[in-house]
């Protein structure tokens, strides 16, 4: 499931209210530096609490992301099923 975090977002509320095997949360180029941290650093930890029924991994998109690459990204996330706990950036920072 993709759940996009908006910008003064709670990621953890964000994922612990969402349901599924395999969660992908799409970390927006708009947050500030220090929400971009923290939502980076809340991806591993929220992994584990919900492990083993509940992967949980993070696309972080920059400006000149392409929908494209997004979208295979959250594939490759969605098919790795031994993959939890991962953030990958896409596009340019």
């Amino acid at each position: 499931m993709r759940l996009t975090l908006e910008p003064g977002g709670d990621i953890a509320a964000l994922v612990r209210g969402a349901w599924g095997d395999s969660l992908v949360v799409m970390i927006p180029a708009a947050l500030d530096s220090l929400a971009m941290a923290q939502a980076r650093a809340a991806i591993g930890p929220l992994a584990i609490e919900l492990a083993p029924a509940t992967r949980v991994n993070a696309v972080v998109l920059a400006e000149e992301a392409q929908p494209d690459d997004v979208d295979a990204a959250v594939e490759f996330l969605e098919a790795a099923r031994s993959t939890t706990g991962q953030v990958l950036p896409i596009g340019k920072r």
